[in-house]
């Protein structure tokens, strides 16, 4: 086997795990939110910092839904998950995120 088939077979699994792990949720994610935005134009929107305190992918999994499952109990609907400055995060132990949310009048949140 030649170094070129080695690269190639090293580097091909990690980009199938980055397309379908990591690309495709994100971009179902965008479009859930352009389509609630659109619906709701004039919506109240917030974010709300969420500090992780897994270290875990699956910890901060599971606060970041606990976190949507609070705000939806609120009344608000989940739009997306956005990085947040690095400045921020880095007092957290896990790192964190900014979660977006609105308000949707009728209260469903497609």
């Amino acid at each position: 086997m030649n170094t070129t088939t080695m690269i190639l077979l090293m580097v091909v699994p990690v980009l199938v795990v980055v397309v379908f792990y990591v690309l495709v949720p994100r971009i179902r994610m965008e479009r859930r939110a352009r389509t609630l935005l659109a619906q709701h134009p004039g919506a109240e929107q917030t974010s709300v910092y969420l500090p992780f305190h897994s270290t875990f992918a699956s910890g901060k999994r599971r606060e970041m839904d606990a976190k949507i499952a609070e705000m939806r109990d609120s009344g608000w609907a989940f739009l997306r998950a956005v990085e947040t400055s690095p400045l921020r995060t880095i007092r957290s132990w896990g790192g964190g995120l900014t979660l977006q949310f609105i308000r949707v009048p009728d209260g469903k949140s497609s």
